[in-house]
This record gives C-alpha cells, sequence and structure tokens, in this order.
C-alpha cells in the first residue's frame, strides 16, 4: 500500500504545482503530510486479493459538484498551505488500488495508469484539458465506504473505474433525417418557410363505366324542318 499511495501523491503534487508556483519546500510538506492521511484511511479498505473492490473509497474526486475531498483539505492545513492555491483541474478522478494507481482528467476522457517510473524521473505532468478551478468556500467531506457508507448530501458519489474502451470497437452512430424539408421563401425581406413535399402521381381508373347511350332521331323535329325546307 505504501508504493501506491506514494506514486498517487507525487502525481498528484506535480498536478497542483505544474505551474511552480508554490514552494518546494511546503510542497514537500504537503506530499508527506498526504501520504500519511491516506495510508491511515486507507488501511481498513485495502484488498490485494480483489483491488476492484473499494475503488469507491480509495477515489480522490475533484468535480465542481462535489464537494472538497477532506484528505486534501487536512494535508493543506498540516502544512500552511490554503486550498484555493491548489491549482487543482476542473476534473479530475485518481484511484489508488492495490497494484496500481490510475487517473482520468475530464468526464468524458479514458482513465490513465500513473507508472511510479514516470513519476519519480521528474517527467512531465499530463495537462488537463480543461481550466483550473479554485474553491472559495472549501467544506469537509466524508468518502463513502462500499456496503456501509454514511448518506451524505454529495450529489454524485465517487464512481468506480469504467473499463477501458477497446480501439477496434465504435459505438453506433444514429442519424435523423427530418421529413419533410423546409425551403426557405423571401418576400419583401420577409423570410418564412415552406415545406416541400415529393411530388405524387394519381391515377383515376374507370371500372365497369357505361358507354353513353347513342341519340335518337325526332321524326316529328325532322317533318317540321322538311316542310320550311319545301316553302323557301
Amino acid at each position: 500500500m505504501r508504493e501506491e499511495v506514494e506514486t498517487g501523491v507525487r502525481f498528484l503534487s506535480r498536478l497542483v504545482n505544474r505551474h511552480s508556483r508554490l514552494d518546494e519546500g511546503r510542497m514537500e510538506q504537503f506530499g508527506e503530510r498526504l501520504a500519511a492521511i491516506l495510508r491511515e484511511r486507507y488501511s481498513q479498505h485495502w484488498y490485494p486479493e480483489n483491488p476492484a473492490k473499494g475503488q469507491a473509497y480509495r477515489c480522490i474526486r475533484i468535480n465542481r459538484r462535489q464537494r472538497v475531498d477532506e484528505s486534501l483539505l487536512r494535508a493543506c492545513a498540516g502544512c500552511g498551505l490554503e486550498y484555493s492555491e491548489l491549482a487543482l483541474p476542473r476534473e479530475l478522478s485518481l484511484w489508488i488500488d492495490p497494484g496500481e494507481v490510475c487517473c482520468r482528467l475530464g468526464e468524458n476522457s479514458q482513465y490513465f495508469t500513473v507508472s511510479p517510473s514516470e513519476v519519480g524521473g521528474g517527467k512531465g505532468t499530463p495537462e488537463p484539458e480543461t481550466s483550473d478551478y479554485h474553491s472559495e468556500s472549501p467544506s469537509e467531506s466524508s468518502s463513502e465506504d462500499e456496503g456501509s457508507a454514511r448518506p451524505s448530501p454529495a450529489p454524485a458519489p465517487a464512481p468506480s473505474r469504467p473499463a477501458l474502451q477497446e480501439p477496434g470497437k465504435q459505438a453506433a452512430e444514429l442519424f435523423y433525417v427530418p421529413a419533410p424539408m423546409w425551403v426557405p421563401c423571401t418576400a419583401q425581406r420577409l423570410v418564412s418557410y415552406i415545406p416541400t413535399y415529393q411530388p405524387l402521381t394519381f391515377y383515376y381508373v374507370s371500372v365497369g363505366a357505361k358507354p353513353s347511350p347513342a341519340k335518337r332521331s325526332n321524326p316529328d323535329r325532322l317533318r317540321r324542318l322538311t316542310h320550311r325546307a319545301a316553302k323557301a
């Protein structure tokens, strides 16, 4: 447990002081104080035979919707730092588990493994995708244990580490094509939209229609016309 805690603390210490605005001596005190607090906190929640157990309890969560992590507050108070002096990212989740330390910067990002050699070798710290923020009035919070946790008014509990998405798989995308289409019509500086539909062809079929009867000649009318022609 000591190695994993020290790896996570070194990574977090470099992250909150990546702009080199804080004194190195105070940052060393901050790291030592935070490591001691986390070892005491995780002593009863460390399961080497099942590393996934208790991940939510061992997660250091930084989020605008979350309360300030109590371990960070105690570490700041122990070395004389103000919590607002830490260059914390907007979204961060740090899981310290048996045999592995993982971090996620941003809610929609994939987590990555924090290597002890990279942290101890002085390599560059990953730059968060979002800008920093500082808590103006931090309040104490308590992380929830797995199974027997105290009810907390925090809107969202610390998450368990999600599974990595395989690079070959891609989420299905849905496309919606609205119908009918709307075509703009401009008239005297007024723009309106007229729905257009595809043309439809209608056919009229006359089934069983009776033919028109032939017109019969009127014999009386024929005689009158003949008589008038004779007189003329």
